[in-house]
């Protein structure tokens, strides 16, 4: 894998469909297929055409995390039922291109190898997948953004 970009982000809202799940399991593909066809659904979308995969709230002991299929509004003054909403906190972020056939080998190296030996941390609050524009959910090689908020120790 690439070195990171580094970005500093501001908050930003989402809302979507939130499970709790075991990381990397099939449970988080099927929350993309509820939330996929309700996208139309959500008002006030602040980036047409991207959506977003926010994970918080880890337990390392058993696995699991709450994983949210999302997109970003800029108001959350009407939220389909069954979906909530997250602000996700200003953070600087170490920013991974990946494909989707390689998010879980993207994912071990972030944390296993390239966050260890970095000279950061892991910062408080969510990390994130972002599906851009252009990011096809067919296509295994079509690229995504992984975001890990983090700061020097």
């Amino acid at each position: 894998m690439k070195q990171p970009q580094f970005v500093t982000k501001p908050a930003f809202t989402v809302v979507g469909i939130r499970q709790r799940v075991k990381a990397l399991s099939p449970a988080i593909p099927a929350i993309w297929d509820q939330f996929g066809p309700r996208i139309d659904q959500i008002d006030q979308i602040a980036e047409p055409y991207v959506s977003y995969g926010v994970m918080d709230h880890m337990d390392m002991d058993v696995g699991q995390l709450d994983y949210m299929a999302a997109v970003s509004v800029s108001s959350t003054d009407a939220i389909p039922a069954g979906m909530t909403s997250l602000v996700v906190p200003a953070n600087t972020y170490a920013v991974f291109e990946t494909s989707m056939a390689e998010i879980g080998d993207a994912f071990g190296y972030v944390y296993n190898t390239w966050l260890p030996s970095s000279g950061y941390q892991h910062a408080v609050g969510p990390y994130f997948e972002r599906y851009g524009e252009t990011f096809d959910p067919t296509d295994p090689s079509s690229t995504l953004s992984i975001y890990i908020p983090v700061q020097k120790p």
